[in-house]
């Protein structure tokens, strides 16, 4: 396993740091989609509201309506009645007709569809016969035999929502009008403000930029903007009024996105009110324009995503400084557990690991390899003398010098206390064993200087030979040790295992 990490341990580094990446990207893209979701929901939010306020102030004008209807019945009949008793319509006191018929106004249209008497003196004199679409529809009542009630409309230049109906007399020269302001009728419904709802909204959803309302006409399909001021904007943006007429032809929602100084802009619109070209009735469609700021959806989105670049940066360096504390301390590790901490030798773990490695390279180049035991003479007196801080720095100062003394690929180490060992590789026989321990003992011939002291040290080395002394490194030691204390018993600089123990 040790072996398995090493190897690969940079590959492990990489694949642990993509996948943190990684994780970290899939939730930004999650967060992304949330975000979408979000404004998703608010647009359903707005569009649900808007539509809900619409479909409520129809069904209260819808009641009103009925009322309304009935009356227009009754007083048409009234007049279509007055008609067959004084067909002379010119001589009719219209005014008194309204005192009668309370807030309705009257109208008297010829067989040329003008108006030619009316208690609304604004329209006296106004030809339908000018408005192609309108005249048509107008000819059809005048030559039928039935009542005809519009829906609720608003009046293009007052502003006003009006009701009109429409009976033709028994001879079919004349279309007895009436027509009624319904919010003067009813000041309740002066109550429903849809552009006061609109304007809630678009101060709470900070992606609303603009809730409008257009009115479609039934006949030419034409399109005015409803003004939150009494009356009609007809001058509505080439884009704008043919997506809203096809809303209402179609009666589907119609989208699409504007670019202005850089933003996107969603416009959408929603048939409201819509009229069918089979209703009898002929009144204007209804339809909602919302139009969202794109730009606040993405500068969110932006927002998390710098957020996720600068967490990504982060992350990078924290994951840096993470993989360099490791590795320092991983290699402070394994110096403390293949170093020695005095003097920066190899331990007899660490000795251990690359005696192994020498053997193989001797078995396989068929050469010897030999163990150096060396001990310090009289070094306990040293520590009584002189104390244990002296003892330690001439210790250094002997590790030194083997370092120095020894070449390249042979191998020094500290077992404790004043004991060493070499590894000394190369060799063919006893004497390069012999000349690297005439080598060592040539170094400790000068003193060793420690501070103003100088210090003569001598050391006492047994040699054991790999693989005529043994092919364990534990049996090499000790016979190397038992050569050592031989020298150092007989006063020698150094012997060599015999092979019988003596």
């Amino acid at each position: 396993m040790k072996d398995f990490f090493e190897r690969f341990k940079y590959i492990i580094i990489v694949v642990l740091f993509l996948s943190i990446v990684f994780i970290s990207y899939t939730n930004y893209r999650s967060t992304k989609e949330v975000i979408k979701d979000k404004y998703s929901h608010r647009q359903q939010l707005v569009e649900k509201s808007i539509l809900q306020t619409i479909n409520h102030i129809n069904d209260s004008y819808k009641i009103a309506e009925q009322q309304l209807n009935q009356e227009m019945k009754e007083y048409s009949q009234v007049m279509r009645d007055k008609y067959k008793r004084n067909p002379e319509v010119m001589d009719w006191d219209l005014e008194k007709l309204k005192e009668k018929f309370g807030d309705y106004d009257i109208y008297i249209v010829d067989s040329d569809l003008k108006i030619i008497k009316t208690t609304y003196q604004k329209d006296l004199g106004l030809d339908f016969s000018k408005y192609t679409g309108f005249a048509q529809v107008l000819r059809e009542r005048l030559e039928g035999d039935s009542f005809v009630v519009d829906r609720l409309d608003l009046s293009t230049k007052e502003g006003e929502i009006k009701k009109y109906s429409y009976l033709p007399t028994h001879d079919n020269k004349y279309i007895l009008e009436l027509s009624i302001e319904v919010q003067k009728r009813f000041p309740v419904l002066q109550n429903l403000d849809i552009f006061g709802d609109a304007t809630e909204l678009t101060e709470e959803y900070e992606m609303v930029e603009e809730i409008s309302f257009f009115s479609v006409e039934p006949i030419e399909k034409g399109v005015a903007k409803l003004r939150s001021s009494k009356g009609l904007d007809p001058d509505v943006p080439e884009p704008k009024e043919e997506l809203v007429r096809r809303s209402v032809l179609s009666n589907e929602v119609q989208s699409t996105v504007i670019q202005s100084e850089g933003t996107n802009y969603i416009h959408k619109f929603f048939p409201a009110l819509v009229s069918g070209d089979d209703d009898q009735q002929q009144w204007n469609s209804y339809v909602v324009g919302i139009t969202y700021n794109d730009q606040v959806m993405w500068d969110e989105i932006n927002e998390h995503r710098r957020l996720f670049l600068i967490n990504a940066l982060i992350m990078i360096a924290v994951f840096v400084i993470f993989i360099i504390m490791t590795t320092y301390l991983l290699r402070e590790f394994e110096q403390l557990a293949y170093q020695d901490q005095l003097t920066g030798l190899a331990n007899r773990k660490s000795f251990a690991g690359k005696f192994d490695k020498l053997i193989k390279t001797a078995q396989k180049k068929r050469e010897k390899l030999a163990i150096l035991f060396l001990d310090v003479d009289k070094f306990k007196e040293i520590n009584d003398n002189f104390g244990h801080g002296t003892g330690d720095k001439i210790l250094k100062e002997i590790a030194n010098r083997l370092k120095s003394s020894l070449r390249k690929q042979d191998i020094v180490s500290r077992l404790g206390g004043d004991e060493f060992t070499i590894a000394v590789s190369g060799i063919n026989s006893q004497e390069g064993a012999i000349k690297v321990a005439d080598r060592v003992m040539e170094e400790f011939r000068e003193p060793l200087t420690v501070g103003e002291s100088k210090f003569f040290i001598s050391i006492s080395v047994g040699i054991s030979i790999y693989p005529d002394d043994g092919r364990e490194l534990e049996e090499l030691i000790k016979k190397a040790d038992y050569a050592m204390y031989k020298a150092k018993k007989e006063q020698q600089d150094y012997i060599l295992y015999n092979g019988s123990g003596e």
